[in-house]
């Protein structure tokens, strides 16, 4: 009898903890890359999340400072780039072995139709542990392929 309990319990608690994220798809982990202003020089990174929210039917990046919001039918294109940079810090300062290895850093570009109808962008760099998952996220919720560019 305590068991059938225990596992109603754990059932009950399984459905409740998923109904508020119902509709909506949300990673964490993500920098929006804000562009440099007329008086910048350089653009910032903005620690943030990235959600895909399929009830408004739009991509919302949510930091401290900044957010922006997409809706899924202004989006034009997506690109999805992976870069890879040889490790000469690590290898010099811990290993020599991380000499011969590479750090890779993944984006994400939101191409898209301002109010105006002009062309505006948005890009985002994904974590290692949860780009493929973004990527597939992206591709299923706006329905616009991905574009993959990797540098070996």
């Amino acid at each position: 009898m305590p068991m059938r309990i225990t596992k109603l319990l754990v059932v009950t608690l399984v459905f409740v903890a998923t109904l508020p994220a119902f509709g909506q798809r949300q990673f964490d982990d993500v920098e929006y890359l804000k562009p440099a202003g007329s008086s910048e020089k350089k653009g910032q990174t903005v620690k943030g999340f990235l959600r895909f929210d399929n009830k408004e039917k739009e991509l919302q990046f949510v930091g401290k400072a900044t957010n922006f919001t997409v809706k899924y039918e202004r989006v034009k294109n997506l690109i999805y780039e992976r870069t890879a940079r040889p490790r000469y810090v690590s290898g010099i300062l811990l290993a020599w072995p991380l000499l011969f290895t590479k750090g890779k850093k993944h984006f994400l570009t939101v191409q898209y139709a301002d109010d105006t109808g002009a062309g505006q962008f948005a890009t985002v760099r994904l974590e290692k542990g949860n780009y493929q998952e973004i990527l597939v996220t992206a591709e299923a919720e706006t329905g616009i392929k991905v574009e993959r560019h990797a540098e070996n």
